[in-house]
């Protein structure tokens, strides 16, 4: 089963593409994982995660800032060399500064146009989505409430005509992603067991954002009974922090395990890693999507606190009952939510757990990833020592 999940993580472009031709349905790409998924799949749509290259860039140097998070250049240079054409929409969210002006980028480089009344596109092919960085309080809520509802409507008129998204096939979705979750939450305590390695995982849970979460969803069946029945292999437990992991930058779990570690738990922006708890089906499915985006623990956004104590609380959640023994964050070059909350956490965790912290910058290149493994390797020895 790890050999499919590797597949699709390995040519996403062409079995995302395959599975276009086979189903004849929309396929949406995503950017970051507070995009509410379980609105596009009600839709009878497939949402997928838009992942960059590691290719040379060819045309965003003259479009995009040179400072700026390499992984979205890489992501925007493919959409403006038509890699991503098979797309029948893009959703981004503001997570960041930059991944907000991807609305502009992208549609700058690839201009679409779809039908539209009096001048007016039904369903934008680049669908923006103000996410608040506030994320407590009924004001949020009711805002993302809105926003949520523009989205919806654009998605009930994709074709050009009005097919509505109704309460009960919001509910199919959110029974889906739930099962997905509590699949994620068992695939969690068989890392702490010892019985599936980080980068492994990370190939396991990568693939869910590229297919539809009811096929992944009995393929992961199956894996995890597989897998349950392994001996325990472990290494130094280690917490990852970071931004823009994908098929490439995930490289860096890899190179952890040759320099003897293991990470057991990560906070990337990628599926379980965000969502630790599943949608509340006791509300109205709209609502309850709301609610549980608006729990995401994102570097970007904040609470009441003006210090990032939430952010601590989140890692100091998920290290607890890993036997946690080191927490390294992996930041894409100028990534200033992963800077921003790097000195304040790190202190929290050494002053409250007493656990080693090691910043890694990459450059989103394998090369860059490769030649942080001194750094991981003098970081194992000094936490096992």
């Amino acid at each position: 089963m790890a050999v499919e999940f590797k597949k699709w993580l390995e040519n996403r472009h062409d079995v995302v593409k395959e599975w276009k031709e086979k189903n004849k349905k929309d396929v949406f790409g995503c950017l970051c994982c507070i995009t509410p998924e379980e609105i596009i799949y009600a839709a009878d749509a497939l949402p997928v995660r838009i992942t960059g290259s590691s290719e040379k860039l060819e045309m965003v140097d003259s479009r995009a800032p040179i400072y700026a998070c390499p992984f979205l250049r890489s992501c925007l240079d493919l959409a403006g060399r038509g890699i991503y054409d098979y797309l029948d929409g893009v959703v981004i969210p503001n997570a960041c500064d930059f991944t907000a002006r991807m609305d502009y980028w992208w549609r700058k480089l690839v201009p679409r146009a779809n039908p539209a009344q009096q001048g007016v596109e039904l369903c934008p092919y680049v669908l923006y989505i103000k996410h608040p960085e506030k994320i407590g309080g009924e004001m949020s809520f009711n805002y993302l409430r809105g926003e949520y509802r523009i989205f919806k409507q654009h998605l009930e008129r994709r074709r050009g005509h009005f097919k509505p998204i109704s309460d009960d096939m919001l509910s199919n979705a959110i029974s889906v992603y739930n099962e997905h979750y509590g699949l994620m939450e068992q695939l969690t305590q068989l890392r702490k067991r010892g019985l599936v390695s980080g980068s492994e995982a990370f190939e396991a849970e990568f693939a869910s954002l590229l297919m539809p979460k009811n096929e992944h969803n009995e393929l992961m069946k199956q894996y995890l009974g597989e897998v349950s029945q392994r001996e325990p292999k472990d290494g130094v437990r280690v917490y990852l922090l970071g931004g823009g992991v994908d098929q490439i930058s995930y490289m860096i779990y890899k190179v952890i395990e040759e320099c003897g570690g293991n990470v057991v738990y990560e906070d990337v922006g990628v599926g379980r890693s965000y969502f630790g708890r599943k949608i509340d089906t006791s509300k109205p499915p709209l609502d309850a999507i709301i609610e549980h985006r608006l729990d995401v623990r994102c570097p970007h956004c904040i609470t009441e606190d003006r210090f990032p104590e939430d952010r601590f609380i989140f890692a100091r959640d998920r290290i607890e009952g890993a036997n946690v023994k080191g927490v390294m964050w992996f930041a894409p070059l100028y990534c200033e939510c992963r800077n921003l909350e790097y000195p304040f956490t790190r202190d929290r965790l050494k002053e409250v757990l007493n656990i080693p912290a090691l910043y890694l910058e990459h450059d989103y290149t394998l090369e860059g990833i490769g030649q942080l493994k001194p750094r991981i390797e003098t970081f194992m020895e000094m936490v096992k020592s």
